[in-house]
């Protein structure tokens, strides 16, 4: 008796319509997270790279967090489309672990990048006044203390979370420019411009090697400090 091709190769059987259903809610669930995450940390990336300069800065530990939330729940979603079920048990547990110092890794890469915009954004914005400065070649603060700043300036000081009071130091046809920078802790960092280099320099005020070489530069120079309004 012969035997048709479709009789020999019968189809495979279909799945039932719901054999999925189990996944939907987790699914969601998953979805749900993940959103939430990405939206955390977009709101921390936006934070970091439009605020005042910084050495380290709180919302780095949001960072922290919501990189390696975003990478568990982003395995967790590729996991049950591939095999169609959740991670469970110790193999839940281990993407958790799995996920938490690659996200600390992405976080801390994603972090220079922010940082490196927040201080260029701050030079660049900042430059109008700087130019001011080496035209007047300023000798000592204004009788009131307050350098005023345009309407640009101002408006990224107030975006910014700008500290705006600094110090001036001047001598011999020099002059540096001191601002106080913020950071993770309270002991805050430094931000100063130097006339003769043209350039700006950032340190942590518990860098000792840092902190002694900028005290040495200004150490022979007069000083008065000023607010930017």
């Amino acid at each position: 008796m012969e035997i048709s091709p479709a009789a020999a190769s019968p189809e495979p059987a279909q799945l039932p319509a719901d054999a999925s259903a189990p996944l939907v809610w987790p699914r969601r669930l998953s979805g749900a997270w993940l959103l939430a995450w990405t939206g955390l940390t977009l709101w921390a990336a936006y934070g970091l790279a439009t605020a005042w300069p910084y050495e380290l800065h709180p919302l780095l530990l949001v960072l922290l967090v919501s990189m390696s939330g975003l990478v568990f729940r982003a395995g967790d979603l590729v996991f049950m489309r591939r095999r169609g079920r959740r991670l469970a048990g110790w193999w839940r547990t281990a993407g958790r672990l799995a996920a938490l110092p690659l996200g600390v890794v992405l976080a801390f890469l994603l972090f220079s990048k922010l940082e490196s915009i927040s201080m260029t954004s701050f030079e660049r914005e900042i430059a109008t006044w700087v130019r001011q400065m080496h035209v007047s070649a300023p000798t000592s603060c204004p009788a009131d203390g307050r350098y005023v700043a345009d309407a640009a300036l101002n408006s990224y000081l107030e975006r910014s979370g700008a500290i705006r009071s600094g110090t001036l130091h001047h001598g011999d046809g020099r002059f540096i420019l001191e601002l106080k920078g913020r950071s993770i802790d309270i002991d805050g960092s430094t931000l100063y411009y130097d006339s003769v280099t043209r350039k700006w320099k950032r340190f942590h005020n518990d860098n000792r090697e840092r902190t002694a070489e900028f005290q040495a530069l200004i150490n022979t120079m007069a000083e008065c400090r000023f607010v930017l309004k």
